[in-house]
């Protein structure tokens, strides 16, 4: 197996190379803080953390598996991080060697892998837009809208992306927190979630 590790701190990366190097000899790692080795490396697997993937495209290779570490990070941020990215697990910085294995190991298999009590989070705060004003109905617009705000998109990139001009997407923007009461931009993230679970669930 081929492991990307990016993580933004060099150290960190290392450090984790030097633990699986000595666990599995046969694994080929390579240590970056950015995606750049993606293409010449070319990995089974991305080890990286929210700030890596924050600042590169999304991985597009479906074949490439990635595992985001956890530095205990909010729902919010986690939601939004599964919204913008194609990322296959979830695993908490303090998780010992084993779990690290069962998790690539599930991973691997095509299964998603994430912590139980991170699951339980994130269910909980997407149930938390069930309040008064949130099932309001959205035009396919105000949705594309909903969701490209929670991957982090600002206006100027909205407007780009769905062909309109800034000043609609303002105008969106506004009928969207008027529907649901809200007053920030990240509290749309996990209505975002909500609109992207297929009915019933």
């Amino acid at each position: 197996m081929k492991i990307l590790i990016s993580l933004s701190s060099i150290l960190l990366g290392t450090a984790l190379k030097e633990l699986l190097e000595r666990e599995d000899q046969e694994c080929q790692l390579f240590v970056s803080t950015d995606f750049s080795p993606l293409e010449a490396f070319c990995p089974n697997f991305v080890i990286a953390d929210c700030h890596s993937l924050r600042r590169e495209a999304p991985v597009s290779d479906p074949e490439i598996k990635v595992l985001l570490i956890d530095y205990g990070l909010g729902e919010e941020e986690i939601t939004s991080l599964l919204l913008s990215h194609k990322i296959d697990g979830v695993l908490a910085k303090d998780s010992d060697l084993s779990h690290f294995k069962k998790a690539v190991q599930a991973i691997s298999e095509g299964q998603v892998w994430i912590d139980n009590r991170k699951v339980k989070a994130l269910i909980h705060y997407a149930e938390s837009v069930r309040s008064p004003g949130a099932d309001a109905s959205f035009s396919r617009k105000e949705r594309e809208i909903v969701i490209l705000i929670s991957q982090g998109l600002m206006n100027r990139e909205i407007a780009d992306r769905l062909c309109i001009s800034e000043q609609t997407v303002k105008t969106h923007i506004s009928r969207i927190f008027r529907k649901v009461n809200v007053s920030r931009r990240s509290q749309l993230v996990p209505l975002a979630l909500k609109l992207l679970m297929p009915e019933g669930q």
